[in-house]
This record gives structure tokens, sequence and C-alpha cells, in this order.
């Protein structure tokens, strides 16, 4: 009998020391991940791995991670009455490829497993607090990065009896995208004009790939889509820089246009201002509006006789006023904050300006 229990106690002895250096951490490529051919703790232990939803988080932006930026990385599990609680999480593109770089955050905790490709818990990680145990740990982005990448993690929650049954096997992932910045309009210059205003118009972006063809340029009215001007002649000078032509109507609205380049747009990016005919030149330097940007009031000052008209963005007038005296003070504190034309006519001859309230 007694070499009958020396004969069980070796047959047993490898299982022991299996499970007691499983308790210690994963053995690598145990994660249910396609790069760790799908296999997870069932490999060892009875049973068929049970998918979780949301038992991994991240702190990746919903737009997606950005080449060589670092994330914190969340693996979380609850079961009832679980004794011991362990787990292996791994990063791949979507060829299964493994990508990033995983690095410990908690050391006493977790560690790196399969080749630095996944982490895994300690002996002293594998303690739940209650029904549940969370391990956490950063991971770095790739630079360049794939277009996608799936986390994937196995969790074994085990129930302490010293062997592979009764323990319980939960899978989870989840999936993050590269952030891939939106093109944009930057700039317009001039991002001003007035009524019947002909000439070049230079269109900053980023992101935008203009190379690969721009069809059309339209400056639409912020507050009125059906009045619209377009450029023409386009000229693609690279991908985030073009020049167009423009003739602006000289009865055209005035007020603030968005500008459309294809199906990109700068809202509020250029601005029709009142026509000005003035061809003194002495006669426009004797007009003035200070301050400006104006807060409660401004000053205007012009020839004797000069009428002044203060309209705004939507091209209402807001104050209509005559010059008696080279110069009149205008109480501003009660109009909106935004843009406005100061409008000076002079026997015959106008002459606008932009005035800023705030």
């Amino acid at each position: 009998m007694k070499k009958l229990y020396n004969l069980f106690a070796i047959i047993a002895l490898p299982t022991i020391l299996i499970l007691y250096s499983y308790s210690s951490g994963s053995p690598g490529g145990k994660t249910g991940s396609m790069g760790d051919g799908g296999n997870t703790c069932t490999d060892c232990h009875n049973g068929t791995a049970i998918s979780q939803g949301g038992w991994i988080t991240t702190d990746i932006p919903m737009e997606g991670y950005t080449p060589g930026e670092t994330y914190t990385i969340v693996a979380t599990g609850t079961h009832t009455g679980v004794v011991k609680f362990g787990f292996e999480l791994t990063a791949e593109d979507m060829f299964g490829n493994k990508t990033g770089l995983l690095t410990i955050t908690e050391a006493t905790r977790t560690k790196l497993a399969n080749a630095n490709k996944s982490v895994t818990h300690t002996s002293a990680g594998n303690t739940p607090t209650g029904n549940m145990n969370t391990w956490s740990m950063n991971w770095t982005a790739p630079d360049p990065s794939p277009a996608s990448v799936k986390f994937n993690a196995a969790y074994n929650a085990a129930n302490g009896n010293g062997n592979t049954s009764g323990d319980v096997i939960y899978k989870s992932e989840i999936s993050v995208q590269l952030y891939t910045p939106m093109p944009q309009i930057t700039s317009v210059d001039p991002d001003h004009a007035q009524q019947g205003f002909e000439g070049e118009i230079t269109i900053s972006g980023e992101n935008t790939g203009w190379t690969a063809g721009v069809d059309e340029v339209f400056f639409v009215n912020h507050d009125n889509n059906t009045v619209m001007f377009e450029g023409k002649d386009i000229v693609v000078s690279s991908d985030e820089l073009l020049t167009v032509n423009v003739s602006i109507p000289i009865d055209i609205e005035i007020g603030s246009y968005d500008v459309y380049v294809n199906n990109v747009m700068l809202m509020n990016g250029f601005v029709v201002d009142i026509l000005d005919d003035i061809t003194d030149r002495l006669l426009e330097q004797s007009i003035s509006v200070f301050p400006n940007p104006a807060i409660n009031s401004i000053t205007i000052s012009a020839p004797t006789g000069s009428e002044i008209m203060i309209i705004d963005i939507s091209g209402r007038m807001i104050n209509r006023t005559n010059i008696l005296n080279k110069g009149i003070d205008i109480d501003v504190s009660s109009y909106k904050a935004g843009l406005y034309f100061v409008q000076t006519t002079y026997e015959g001859k106008s002459h606008s300006q932009k005035l800023i309230v705030r």
C-alpha cells in the first residue's frame, strides 16, 4: 500500500506544480486572441470560455488612438464565490499580429508574459476583492499604427480546490480605432472683401488631400444659404493649399459667408463688406472709428454733414445719424457682441469699415 501511495504522489506532483506555477501567472498565449490561436485557460481547465462584454476598458478617446501615445488599459473580472482570480491580456492588429508596447504599472500584481507581448497576474495579484479582481497596465500605440487594434483577455475564476475542476473561464475583447484627423479649412486670405470685389483668394487646410482633386469652391451666406458666389479657376498648389478667383456681385448681401471646398466647410470663414466707393484718399483718411473693438461707446470722426449708418452682420440697420460737428459719440453698450459695419456717406460717396463689439 505504501508503494501505491508513493506512486500516487509521483503522478500528482507534476499537476500540483503546474497549478502552483499558474497561480503566479499565465504561461502565455492563453488570451483567446487570433494571434494566440483562440487558446484560453480551458487548455488546462475544464469547460468552455464564457464571453463577457465590458471587462476590458481603456482611456483611449472615442475618436481613436494616436500613434506613439500611451494609454491605460484595465482588465476586470467578476464571479460569485471566486477564491483566486487570474488573467492574461494582449493587443493585436486585425491580422493577429502583436502590436504596441505593453508596460507594467502594478509591479507587485502584474507581470509581462509571452515574450513581453502580454500581461498576466502574479501570485500577489490573484486574490480578489469580494467577487471581483481588476488589473491595470499601460499600452503605447505603435508608430506607424494599424487601422484598428483588438485587446483580448482570458480570465480564470478559480474555486481554490487545488485542481482544475470547478474553475470557470471567461474571455473578453474590445476593439479600438486609429484616430484619423478630419479634413478642415484653416484659413482664408483675404478673409473679407467688399461687394463688387474681383480677385484671388487663397484657402489653406489640414488633412485635406486637395491634390486628389477639387471640384468646387463656394461661399454661402451663413444666414441665407440661397445667397452664394462661386470660386473659379481653382489652382491646387498642394494637399493643403489652393487659390481661386472670385467675382463678388455688387448687390450681394453683406455679412458672414461659410466657405466650402468640396464637402469641407469653414463656418463664417469670409465676410462681405459694404461697397466702399470713396476715391478721395484724403477724405477716406478723415474718417475714423475709435475704439475698435468697442465695449460701451464709440467716437466717429468724419466731415461735417456725413451720414452714419451702423449695420449688423445680417444687413439690418441698427443706427442712423448725421455728423454735425466733425464727430459724434454713439452708445453701443446694448449691442450684441459681434461684427458690425460703420458706413459713412459724404457728398454721394460711401466708405465702410468693420466694427467689433465685445
